[in-house]
């Protein structure tokens, strides 16, 4: 935030950076000189806004505006896994903390594709997924095995989630029969 140019803070436009401009202030971290009081003189309430929000307070609420398109969770092992057997027991273990989110915050989305991400201990990805409407352990251990085998390197994080369907916005388009 030291850095962070004051223009950047939110609700400081033009006029507002003009005025800070000319106070000698251009980041964040020269804002923090001045006190509540001295700020709320020069700019009122906005004044007070200020003092907290160049030192990362902000208390709004956050509005998400995007649609979630994919649900996933992922292990980082302080060893890596060396055995296909031990990362099927550890996408078990994934598996059940998977669907217990997928019921908690997105149980009234429809999936479309599963997948299975793998970093082995050289540090390259592989994803592997297929075109699935139900999270079934079965067609993750399946994602998990063909991944696998893409490298005979021990395995150093393991991911698995579902990529959700498209949500249509906007009418529906009709077909007319001929």
């Amino acid at each position: 935030m030291q850095n962070l140019p004051v223009r950047r803070i939110w609700g400081v436009g033009p006029k507002s950076a003009a005025r800070l401009s000319e106070m000698g202030v251009e980041t964040c971290g020269q804002l923090h000189a001045y006190e509540k009081a001295e700020l709320a003189s020069e700019f009122g309430s906005f004044g007070l806004e200020l003092h907290q929000l160049c030192r990362g307070i902000d208390e709004r609420p956050v509005e998400a505006n995007r649609i979630r398109k994919s649900l996933s969770n992922e292990h980082t092992f302080a060893k890596n896994i060396e055995t296909l057997e031990d990362c099927e027991a550890a996408l078990r273990r994934q598996h059940q903390e998977l669907l217990e989110d997928l019921r908690s915050s997105a149980a009234d989305r429809k999936i479309a594709k599963v997948l299975v991400k793998l970093k082995f201990s050289d540090f390259r990805r592989t994803t592997a997924e297929i075109a699935s409407r139900q999270p079934e352990l079965n067609t993750y251990l399946q994602l998990l095995r063909e991944a696998w085998g893409r490298s005979g390197e021990p395995v150093r994080l393991l991911g698995i989630g579902v990529r959700f369907a498209e949500t249509q916005s906007g009418p529906e388009q009709l077909e007319l029969g001929l």
